[in-house]
Formats: structure tokens, C-alpha cells, sequence
């Protein structure tokens, strides 16, 4: 039989009370340090999704601005942050309109910041508001210039749009420019 001494018969096969609080401490600080960067990853690219949206959202906007500008048959800017979009008659081209719309108009919201679209029809009803473009920080349309049309009427020539688009706020805060223009092709003299 095995005589059992004191420094054997104490010896443990586990971890001791210091040894597994030290490897809880080292575990904790490590998932924390997980988690602060997914957290950081997770931010990054959320923000990096909204800039974006709201980036491609603004160049969409302005590209069927200028494709409606293009398109029309004239075009009034006489109220602020407004252009009124009238298109050629239905059934006078490929580019006529359905045969009860009016005229479209695309408005800067500045309260809102934001640039929307209206239709209106005859008979006096119209499209619900559409949101084409949100955290718009300023918007300029115009101020046209003009000269003579086919017939010699003054109509707008060049028409020239200008959009800042900002998301973020502070030192996060990203902007986008965007500016283009586009006359009525009708008016054009060849």
C-alpha cells in the first residue's frame, strides 16, 4: 500500500481560485474588446449605408429633373424653390404626357429638407406628395437664362440646378455636390 505524504495528497488536477479569475479577468477583456469593435463596424457601416441612400437618392432626383427640363414643352420658375414642369400635350411625341396631366412640379422643401414632386391633373386633382430626395441641405434652381425660341418667344435656355446633400452630424457629417443643368429642347433653334 501507497503511504500518502501531505504534498501529495493535496495536490489539485483543476485550476486554483487565483488561476480562474485570472483567466476570467483576461476573457472579459477580451470580448469587450470584441464587442467595441463590432460595435465600431456596425456604426461604420450604417453610416456609410445612409450616405449612400441619401447620395444616390439626390443624384436620381437630379437626374429626372433634368430629364423632365429637357423634355417639357416650357417651364415656369417663378415661385422660390419651385419649378413648374409643363410637357408637351398628350399624343404630340414620345415625350407627351398621359391625357389628363398638367404639369409636374418639384419643389425644395426647406423645412423638410428635402425635394419633392407633385402631379396635377385636370379636373383639379393631383398625385400625392412623392419624397425624391431627403437631407438636402440647400438646393438651388435657376435663375434661368433665357432667350428666343423657334417661334421668337423668350423662353428658358439654360436652366441650372445646384443640391448639397449632407448626412452626419458634426466632424461625421459627409456632403455631396451636385450641380447640372438642362434647357427645354424645344426651344432650342437649329
Amino acid at each position: 500500500m501507497r503511504k500518502h505524504t501531505r504534498s501529495t495528497r493535496f495536490r489539485s488536477h483543476g485550476l486554483s481560485l487565483v488561476e480562474a479569475m485570472i483567466s476570467l479577468v483576461l476573457t472579459s477583456m477580451l470580448l469587450t474588446a470584441v464587442a467595441a469593435a463590432f460595435s465600431g463596424a456596425s456604426q461604420a457601416i450604417e453610416m456609410n449605408d445612409n450616405y449612400f441612400r441619401c447620395t444616390q437618392a439626390a443624384r436620381v432626383s437630379m437626374d429626372q429633373i433634368l430629364g423632365e427640363i429637357r423634355n417639357c414643352d416650357s417651364l415656369d420658375m417663378s415661385t422660390a424653390n419651385t419649378i413648374r414642369i409643363i410637357r408637351p400635350a398628350a399624343g404630340s411625341g414620345p415625350y407627351s404626357l398621359t391625357t389628363n396631366e398638367v404639369e409636374r412640379d418639384f419643389v425644395y422643401d426647406t423645412v423638410n429638407k428635402r425635394i419633392t414632386l407633385q402631379i396635377f391633373y385636370s379636373g383639379g386633382t393631383s398625385s400625392p406628395l412623392y419624397e425624391l430626395a431627403t437631407n438636402v441641405t440647400s438646393c438651388t434652381f435657376g435663375p434661368a437664362d433665357t432667350g428666343l425660341d423657334y417661334t421668337g418667344l423668350t423662353e428658358p435656355v439654360h436652366v441650372p440646378i445646384k443640391v448639397t446633400v449632407t448626412n452626419g452630424v458634426g466632424n461625421d457629417a459627409s456632403s455631396l455636390y451636385l450641380s447640372g443643368s438642362a434647357a427645354p429642347r424645344r426651344a432650342m433653334k437649329f
